[in-house]
């Protein structure tokens, strides 16, 4: 599956790039409004199964809108892919491979390795190893794992919605693997290393939900899992960093890091709205 916020033509050659390694193409486009042509396209693509919301609910809805479909046809797994990614021909092969390695039944994700401009090379020499949480962009979800530990978090919108499903699933006692072999290439958008700093150039929005939702993430999985929430308070602090270094709009982002911070506290989830 698929999901699309206002898609370009480059998409239908993403699709392409995996399209024959699926049986079905569950595609959730959440732009709203009038049907575009990049969207036609991609119906037109063969056995492609297309949901239309009328307006942006969010990835965690929409992986969710994928996933029951899916579950319905009779599938056991859902190949979760990202507008903007394109795998490599072998790429769900190779992570079969991995799930032949380990107790399927208790494989909850299956994660291909990221390539992305800062993520280097996979390792040499272990094809199959246990990671923590990967993003869902070219990742095998089990839908048997999916019923048990529950459908992602509607409420977290978008950002950290991996992070929070895979952590679930560990705590449940799934596996969250990643196949070193199967490659995905992945855009994380205007991404600048400088040093030990990552400027990802997020818009403001988007750090108004990452904020909000990491520290609810870090407040629900602390006990079970307190080195990962320690590394992702100091990459909280990494952020803060580069944005006030290189990155613009400084103030914007930092306004709606507080926003993002105060509604969750307030508990205010969902949506934003000003």
């Amino acid at each position: 599956m698929t999901v699309l916020y206002h898609p370009t033509p480059e998409v239908v050659a993403n699709i392409r790039s995996w399209a024959g390694q699926v049986d079905a193409i569950f595609v959730v486009d959440n732009s709203g409004g009038d049907i575009p042509a990049v969207v036609s396209a991609i119906a037109a693509l063969g056995k492609v199964v297309l949901t239309r919301n009328r307006e942006n609910e969010g990835i965690a809805r929409a992986l969710n809108i994928g996933a029951e479909k899916a579950g319905e046809e009779g599938y056991d797994i859902l190949l979760t892919m990202d507008q903007d990614s394109s795998a490599a021909p072998d790429m769900v092969e190779k992570m079969l491979t991995c799930l032949g390695e380990r107790d399927s039944a208790r494989v909850g994700i299956i994660s291909p390795f990221h390539m992305t401009k800062s993520s280097g090379n996979p390792p040499s020499g272990v094809a199959c190893q246990d990671v923590m949480t990967p993003m869902t962009s070219g990742c095998l979800l089990s839908l048997d794992a999916y019923r048990e530990v529950g459908p992602f978090r509607d409420d977290l919108f978008i950002d950290f919605v991996d992070n929070e499903y895979c952590l679930r699933l560990r705590k449940q006692r799934f596996l969250v693997l990643r196949a070193n072999d199967a490659l995905l290439q992945h855009s994380v958008g205007d991404t600048h290393k400088y040093g030990p700093f990552i400027a990802t150039n997020h818009s403001p929005l988007r750090r108004y939900y990452k904020t909000r939702n990491r520290f609810l993430v870090n407040r629900l999985y602390r006990r079970d899992f307190p080195g990962h929430c320690l590394f992702d308070r100091v990459r909280l602090a990494k952020e803060i960093a580069s944005i006030i270094l290189f990155e613009g709009e400084k103030l914007a982002k930092l306004r709606m890091m507080w926003r993002g911070y105060r509604d969750y506290r307030r508990g205010k989830f969902g949506k934003y709205e000003e």
